[in-house]
């Protein structure tokens, strides 16, 4: 049990920080916001580089990235259902029951208590989501919203974008076996050790963000209420279907994939969702958004911790 407190201490104590250095004006929303771009665009794409270059890569694992859209998908498809509903409809429901912060919290949830040598057990997930995300997503929450049509811009940015590069280079490497070079090559061993370095940076750096951001505003919280509920009670019933059904014949039992599959699971919607809400509906959705975002947020961590002190 102390070795358990010890682990779940540095997610308690980071996220402390990241409030406390909020509440105290120790540093401005501009300097956070520069941090979380450090964050995405090097420190993140480390983490995913290192691990998939690594990780022992199945033919079953391409079989789960096409689950796992098809899983993301049902869900927004459940969102629109429940919207049927008059005393549960609100136009946010679709995109609020489904999309993860899977870079953002997912991954640092996972590493801290089990460790990086068993990061791959939920990055795994993530292969799918993250084009579920780029290709679907946000493409519908802009025609939704905005009513814009998908257009070749969202492929040029998906192909731009750090943490897709970094997964796609780190998978070609490791499938063409070409990992040997970065221990045989001094000039390479450099750079696979400055990675390792970035990637050192993300889990801190990224706890101390959520920390900052955590602010709720009283006048949308039974809305957000509400939106939270909603999508916890959809993903978890929907998220264990699907696994019972079809990841159980996909991938072999594995009981660090399951406590994977449940971060994944209880993970709040996307950090950047109030700010898409935002630039495509108006102020009163994105405020309503924002505060579905912290709620799920703190409820995923409390969450996680309960899970790992009574499972782990």
């Amino acid at each position: 049990m102390n070795e358990i407190f010890s682990k779940l201490m540095p997610i308690i104590l980071l996220l402390i920080l990241g409030f406390f250095m909020k509440e105290k004006n120790m540093i401005k929303r501009e300097s956070v916001d520069g941090i979380k771009k450090i964050v995405i665009n090097m420190a993140l794409p480390s983490v995913l580089f290192m691990t998939f270059v690594r990780m022992e890569l199945k033919k079953e694992y391409f079989l789960l990235t096409i689950v796992i859209i098809g899983f993301l998908y049902i869900l927004y498809l459940c969102g629109i259902l429940i919207n049927k509903i008059n005393f549960l409809s609100n136009k946010l429901n679709p995109f609020v029951t489904t999309g993860f912060c899977f870079g953002l919290l997912g991954i640092p949830l996972y590493e801290t208590v089990f460790g990086y040598e068993n990061l791959h057990n939920i990055t795994i997930l993530g292969i799918g989501h993250e084009m579920f995300m780029w290709f679907i997503f946000f493409n519908i929450l802009r025609m939704k919203f905005k009513k814009e049509k998908f257009s070749m811009g969202v492929i040029r940015d998906f192909c731009k974008s750090p943490i897709i590069i970094s997964i796609v280079l780190g998978i070609f490497i490791n499938l063409w076996g070409f990992y040997h070079i970065f221990e045989e090559i001094s000039l390479l061993k450099g750079l696979y050790k400055t990675i390792m370095y970035l990637g050192s940076l993300a889990t801190p750096l990224i706890l101390i963000i959520i920390g900052y951001g955590l602010e709720l505003k009283k006048k949308y919280m039974k809305d957000s209420i509400k939106l939270t509920a909603i999508r916890m009670g959809v993903i978890l019933l929907v998220g264990y279907m699907v696994k019972y059904m079809v990841i159980d014949r996909i991938i072999d039992e594995n009981e660090l994939f399951n406590y994977a599959y449940f971060t994944f699971l209880i993970l709040p919607p996307p950090f950047a969702l109030p700010l898409f809400v935002g630039e495509y509906s108006n102020e009163e959705d994105k405020n309503i958004a924002n505060n579905t975002v912290v709620l799920s947020t703190v409820l995923s961590i409390v969450l996680y911790i309960g899970f790992i002190l009574l499972k782990v």
